[in-house]
């Protein structure tokens, strides 16, 4: 479930960047894209953790509990990682954008409709770099249509600078956390792994010549009928003492009758 979680909601904050990307230079998409390829370790870690479970191998249960602290470890770092770079963003994507506007400006891209800028001013109810000054400044330029409320005509006050680098640093808060909760809730994968393979664990019974025996073995040979061949050949897990001499069985003589003479 959370490694289908982090490739769902990797995907879609991968996809939602991507429309905007050309704005900020194709920046900025790493930790999305980390996000998904957690997502599919965790899917490998979960079928690890079903095939040593189905199996009852200990030492399955084990790898599985080292890669899974590791994989804890990782998300732990993502989230981190990810944090950093929200507080990292501002500058260089308030450039990015800047270059990506004063482009728009300069071609004169206003009026087309499919234009990367007209589509995030649409979206995101903005207008300009820092807002509707930008557009005043050009005396020969208007307001485009992107910039007007579809509704009520009203022009958006709002900056494009502004919308676009917060919705960056929510989707950074979003992957520390997705990748938080998915290792908190993992980490109890570790505790049931644990406590499986102390369950697993067979308990040994010393025998007299030295070796260990499983219960369950001798509970099983215990139930075994012996035979002629067995008592005379002991194996090698049997005792070292000879086998008991079986009894002499003296043949019944039945006693003569006696007739009496009359």
């Amino acid at each position: 479930i959370c490694g289908g979680a982090q490739l769902v909601i990797g995907a879609f904050l991968l996809w939602t960047h991507k429309q905007y990307a050309p704005i900020v230079k194709n920046q900025f998409w790493e930790p999305f894209a980390v996000l998904i390829g957690l997502g599919v370790i965790s899917q490998a870690l979960c079928y690890l953790g079903w095939t040593s479970t189905s199996r009852k191998q200990r030492c399955y249960l084990g790898l599985f509990c080292a890669f899974l602290v590791l994989f804890i470890v990782i998300l732990f770092l993502v989230s981190g990682w990810s944090v950093a770079t929200k507080a990292h963003l501002i500058v260089p994507a308030e450039l990015a954008i800047e270059s990506s506007f004063s482009e728009f400006l300069a071609k004169d891209n206003t009026n087309d409709q499919t234009h990367i800028w007209n589509r995030l001013q649409r979206d995101f109810r903005c207008c300009g770099y820092n807002g509707i000054h930008d557009y005043k400044k050009n005396k020969q330029m208007g307001f485009p249509w992107s910039c007007y409320d579809p509704i009520d005509t009203k022009v958006f006050n709002t900056g494009c600078m502004h919308v676009f680098v917060k919705s960056i640093e929510m989707n950074m808060i979003r992957v520390a956390v997705v990748a938080v909760a998915s290792a908190l809730i993992q980490s109890l994968g570790i505790f049931c792994a644990i406590q499986l393979t102390m369950l697993l664990r067979r308990p040994t019974l010393m025998l007299p010549n030295g070796d260990n025996l499983s219960v369950r073995v001798k509970r099983t040979r215990e139930l075994t009928p012996l035979s002629p061949a067995n008592i005379g050949n002991p194996t090698p897990h049997s005792s070292t003492k000879p086998p008991i001499a079986l009894k002499p069985v003296v043949p019944r003589v039945d006693q003569p009758v006696m007739k009496s003479s009359h």
